[in-house]
């Protein structure tokens, strides 16, 4: 019993690290299932080996499976080769630059309030 307690314990110390994070769940789910899979298939003093290495892979699998999924967005930006004249290209293609910088500074933003604040949209 004090082992299940451990490494309930444990697991719900892990998954307190992403408090918004949807893998938690499965995380959760297939650490349980793992360590009880370890449980009955250890045998001796390897019971509590077998039944943390359960409850670790459980836990990977579990955030894989189970878990949500995040969604990417991508992000199109028109080519600037269609531009005969040196300098518009030159232009164009710095625009682009610049657009890109923008998207990423806002996607990486974005990605830092969802896992610092759980603010996910």
């Amino acid at each position: 019993m004090k082992k299940f307690l451990l490494i309930g314990t444990c697991l719900l110390a892990l998954s307190a690290c992403h408090t918004h994070n949807p893998k938690t769940g499965g995380a959760l789910a297939g650490g349980l299932v793992g360590g009880l899979l370890g449980n009955t298939i250890g045998k001796g003093s390897g019971t509590t080996a077998a039944i943390l290495g359960g409850a670790v892979l459980g836990t990977i699998l579990g955030a894989e499976l189970i878990g949500g999924t995040h969604s990417q967005s991508h992000v199109t930006v028109g080519q600037c080769n269609n531009i005969t004249n040196a300098g518009a290209r030159a232009s164009c293609e710095r625009g682009v630059a610049e657009r890109d910088r923008e998207l990423q500074r806002q996607a990486e933003q974005r990605a830092y309030q969802c896992g610092r604040y759980g603010r996910c949209n």
